[in-house]
């Protein structure tokens, strides 16, 4: 399992994410976890009837990096997928599913195509929850546009939001970008890949998901390198396709609000040389500055009270 997302409700901790019953044959889900802490997770219910989804449906396999929102006492459940049988190759569609509350099953909106085509689609809200944005990369850049989510279509064209003219010096191959908003701020992590498989997460914020973003000054948050993978992650598996410990590694990055007001980062670990790997970490957030004061310590744990 890979790609999680997480949040809080209810005194109850809730996580999704990209789920695979082995790497070689296809997909599960989508299911919903839930737990009172950060451990103990157990599937609460399957957010799709998959079984009832049409063989052409163009979201028949995959849901990649899912998502819930809650917008307007309603609950939209977000994915990334496409139909295998058709085009396995074919860049990842984004599309809506909604339900009134989280033990009902939810119905799938973009029915007929996905919204936009690309990757690690999420829905963002603007200055309030009549302005709704959805925002991917795609092609080793970050795209935006605003949608209508009751239709599930488009109400402006996709526009750069970062790419080589915006962050010029500082641009490289961007993956998975994920928007928070705090207050009146916009917080978004994404990931950069440099050569020699070297990966940053970085931090940027902004009074609207169109911009102008701001460059955290103690970026980057994190850093990987593929010689910390040589040194701590080269294991053997304990089991054929059995998890490695959590690694040093950091991809598909999220801010959520979990018990007493307190904030958290979530990512997996590595997949390359052993299975993801749920990873949570306690962040501080002060006005446009992100801390993380223990970032990848391998000495961390979680309490009751977090």
């Amino acid at each position: 399992m890979k790609d999680f997302f997480v949040f809080y409700e209810q005194d109850k901790y809730y996580l999704l994410g990209t789920e695979y019953s082995n790497p070689f044959k296809g997909y599960l889900g989508p299911n919903l976890y839930e737990s009172k802490g950060f451990t103990n997770w157990k599937i609460t219910k399957k957010l799709i009837d998959t079984q009832s989804i049409p063989i052409n449906a163009w979201y028949k396999d995959g849901w990649f990096a899912p998502e819930i929102i809650k917008i307007k006492n309603k609950y939209y459940f977000t994915f990334n997928n496409r139909n295998n049988a058709v085009n396995p190759y074919q860049k990842l569609g984004f599309g809506i599913a909604v339900a009134n509350n989280l033990k009902e099953d939810f119905k799938v909106i973009t029915i007929e195509k996905p919204i936009v085509l690309g990757n690690y689609g999420s829905l963002v809200i603007g200055k309030n929850e009549e302005e709704i944005y959805v925002v991917y990369d795609k092609d080793a850049r970050i795209y935006i546009a605003e949608i209508d989510i009751e239709k599930g279509e488009l109400k402006s064209e996709p526009k750069e939001l970062l790419g080589p003219e915006t962050l010029g010096t500082h641009y490289k191959y961007l993956d998975a970008p994920q928007i928070t908003k705090i207050g009146s701020d916009h917080h978004m992590l994404f990931s950069q890949f440099y050569g020699g498989y070297e990966v940053k997460i970085f931090h940027m914020t902004a009074k609207h998901p169109l911009g102008p973003w701001i460059w955290d000054g103690a970026n980057p948050m994190y850093t990987f390198l593929e010689e910390e993978a040589d040194e701590v992650v080269k294991n053997k598996y304990p089991t054929v396709h059995g998890y490695a410990p959590p690694t040093q590694v950091v991809f598909s990055n999220q801010l959520f609000l979990g018990k007493n007001k307190r904030y958290f980062n979530t990512y997996h670990s590595s997949e390359k040389y052993s299975e993801p790997y749920l990873c949570i970490e306690p962040i501080q957030i002060d006005g446009d500055r992100l801390f993380i004061p223990t970032a990848k310590n391998k000495h961390q744990k979680v309490s009751e009270n977090d």
